[in-house]
C-alpha cells in the first residue's frame, strides 16, 4: 500500500489533490482508497454508470488531478468513454502527463487498471 501511495506522489500529486476512481468494485479500488488516505489525497468515487456527459460534468466540477479507470465492465468501455471526453489522451507525448487539457485544467494523469 505504501508503494501505491509513493506511486501517487511520483505522479506529481500533493496533499489535498483529488484522485478519481472510475471503476466498479475491484481489489485495486480498495488499495487506491487506502493509498490515497496515506498520501493525504482526496479520493473521488466516480459513479461507474456515468457516460460521457456525466463524466465530463464530474471532471469539470470536482477538479480531479489523476483519474484511475478500469478498462471495462459489462457493456461499459471506460477507456472509450474517457477518450471521447478527453481526446487529448491520444496526443499526449508522455502517457503519465497529459499536459494542458483545455476543458479540464486540473486533470494531469489517467491510469488504467486491468488484467
Amino acid at each position: 500500500m505504501d508503494q501505491i501511495a509513493k506511486g501517487l506522489i511520483a505522479l506529481g500529486l500533493q496533499k489535498g489533490d483529488r484522485v478519481g476512481i472510475y471503476s466498479p468494485n475491484k481489489a485495486e479500488w480498495t488499495l487506491l482508497q487506502f493509498a490515497a488516505s496515506r498520501a493525504d489525497l482526496i479520493l473521488v468515487n466516480v459513479n461507474p454508470a456515468f457516460q460521457q456527459s456525466e463524466l465530463k460534468y464530474c471532471l469539470q466540477k470536482v477538479g480531479i488531478k489523476t483519474l484511475v479507470i478500469a478498462e471495462r465492465f459489462k457493456s461499459s468501455d471506460y477507456v472509450k468513454i474517457v477518450k471521447d471526453v478527453v481526446p487529448e489522451i491520444d496526443f499526449a507525448s508522455n502517457p503519465l502527463d497529459l499536459g494542458h487539457v483545455a476543458d479540464f485544467p486540473n486533470l494531469k494523469n489517467i491510469v488504467i487498471i486491468g488484467d
